[in-house]
């Protein structure tokens, strides 16, 4: 994965026990404008398919992923 992409917001929810993860990446995505980008560092790995699930559910895209080591990053494009 690039590294590279700008972003527009940034959420961390590391150490956060479900469903917080979901319930805070859903509602930063909901005041975000279309097309913009938002970068989720976590370090729960159940987020992994959650976030999978919920960016198909709902439109957006995931742009990057890293899910190597403890700590896992994705980069979202909001519909």
């Amino acid at each position: 994965m690039s590294e590279n992409l700008a972003f527009e917001e940034m959420l961390d929810i590391r150490n956060l026990d479900c469903p917080m993860p979901i319930m805070r990446t859903k509602a930063i995505l909901a005041r975000m404008a279309s097309g913009d980008h938002l970068k989720i560092i976590a370090n729960n790995r159940e987020f992994i398919n959650e976030i999978h699930t919920i960016s198909r559910q709902l439109g957006h895209t995931i742009l990057e992923e890293n899910t190597e080591g403890e700590i896992l990053s994705f980069i979202i494009k909001k519909k």
